[in-house]
């Protein structure tokens, strides 16, 4: 090594600076800093350095000019420009070419790597003052022709040097590549696994809508194979950024299953799509069913409870108003119920009930709400739209009560007391009233005698 060398650094970094400093410094050389291009020449005009170690970036005057200012000086010509740069387009060694540069060095560097060059630079240093004849070639590269003029050791060194720096990058990067290559298959692996064993349905969408991936679990709630669904459109429509919505499912068997689908956007081979995720909840989706209408139905005679009656009718009333419709509203109560339980006991009163349920749902319309309101009281609501009138509903149901009575042999008569309450959509009450007046007349036909108790 040429430990007697005057090495001239030429680094806006300070920090760079005073790490290649340290470490030609405490390797014998002698050591000059200068901070750009600019200072960089007159320093070298000043201290003719054996080699000048210049960054490429850098303010004022970037170091392939300051290069070509050397080279072209007559009195520093000789001098070996090493460059030091963090750039690696090809582009870069053909301005080095084109500046003079003798070797290229690539940040980060390794310190011993540093000294090697530089001693191969300083050994070559003889054989480039000998005198080479220079060279000019034309070159085509990247869509240009570029013009080279330099000697052949010049124009060899460059390349090596590039060619060295390519190696050592590959050696570096050797193990962290492997390693993220065994990390990429390990990531597939689990990917594959995941959409492979999880029940949830998962569908790729392309941006028109074309499916390029199902899981077994897709192929599976939708009684698909996947030929079947790539390729094709996907089933149902993807709206919105992270959608989630309920999806019925036909199958072949004339089944029906209900799905809750979730979407979003990502990236899938570089491109956007959209990912759509289907749970099964057809079993959830019955059970809110059945909670629902257990929350408004009467568990023992299967109408609505006073809640739901309550809460339709209301909606019916609304109905009415926007529709001109008129109503009828009838109140019913049983008479003498409570001597059947008193004598015949709970059961026999549950059988009461659900015996004047079922007279209601075969006296009345479908599209008549009824409902039990109370213990032995129940309520109907009628609209009365144009189509299919409710005629005289007390004198159905008085004639459905006696031909209920002549059909079975019991200890009681079936009886009931009724009133009735018209609304009318030009001089509209509210529910409460409605209801009220039905009761108040239901009560004066109670108290006239009208109904027989049960058990008379």
């Amino acid at each position: 090594m040429k430990r007697t060398a005057n090495i001239l650094i030429v680094e806006d970094s300070l920090t760079q600076a005073k790490r290649l400093e340290r470490l030609l410094a405490e390797n014998g050389y002698t050591v000059h800093v200068a901070r750009n291009g600019i200072e960089g020449l007159a320093a070298a005009a000043k201290t003719k350095p054996s080699v000048i170690i210049t960054d490429v970036m850098m303010p004022e005057m970037d170091g392939f000019e300051m290069c070509r200012c050397i080279k072209n000086d007559g009195a520093l010509k000789d001098i070996p420009v090493v460059l030091l740069t963090s750039l690696s387009d090809p582009k870069d060694v053909i301005r080095g070419l084109q500046c003079g540069a003798d070797n290229f060095l690539t940040k980060p560097y390794e310190g011993e790597h540093l000294l090697r060059r530089l001693e191969h630079v300083l050994t070559n240093l003889e054989l480039r003052r000998a005198g080479q004849a220079q060279m000019t070639v034309e070159v085509f590269f990247a869509g240009q022709y570029h013009k080279l003029t330099a000697d052949r050791i010049q124009i060899i060194d460059l390349l090596l040097s590039t060619f060295e720096a390519a190696v050592l990058q590959l050696e570096k990067l050797g193990g962290d590549y492997r390693n993220a290559l065994e990390d990429v298959k390990r990531a597939q692996a689990n990917f594959q696994t995941l959409m492979e064993t999880t029940g949830d349905a998962v569908v790729v969408v392309e941006g028109g809508g074309t499916v390029i991936y199902v899981n077994p679990a897709a192929e599976l709630l939708l009684h698909k194979d996947s030929a079947e669904l790539v390729g094709k459109p996907f089933l149902f429509p993807l709206e919105g950024e992270g959608g989630h919505r309920e999806v019925v499912i036909d199958l072949p068997n004339g089944e029906r299953v209900v799905g809750d689908m979730r979407t979003a956007t990502s990236n899938w081979d570089g491109e956007l799509v959209r990912f759509a995720t289907i749970r099964d909840v057809t079993e959830m989706v019955r059970l809110r069913e059945l909670l629902e209408k257990e929350a408004v139905t009467d568990a023992l005679t299967g109408l609505y409870n006073r809640r739901g009656f309550l809460s339709f009718t209301e909606k019916a009333l609304q109905l009415a108003a926007r529709m001109g419709f008129r109503a009828t509203f009838l109140f019913a109560d049983l008479d003498g119920f409570k001597n059947v339980n008193d004598t015949l006991g709970h059961e026999e009163g549950d059988e009461v009930l659900r015996e004047t349920a079922a007279l209601l749902r075969d006296t009345f319309r479908a599209s008549d709400i009824t409902g039990r309101i109370g213990g032995d009281e129940f309520a109907v609501l009628m609209l009365h739209d144009g189509h299919d009138e409710p005629g005289d509903p007390a004198g159905r149901l008085e004639e459905a009560v006696r031909r209920a009575n002549g059909q079975r042999t019991r200890e009681y008569r079936l009886s009931m007391s009724m009133g009735l309450s018209e609304w009318n959509p030009e001089r509209p009450v509210s529910l409460g009233e409605l209801m009220a007046d039905a009761d108040r007349r239901m009560y004066e036909n109670k108290m006239a005698g009208k109904g027989k108790k049960c058990g008379e």
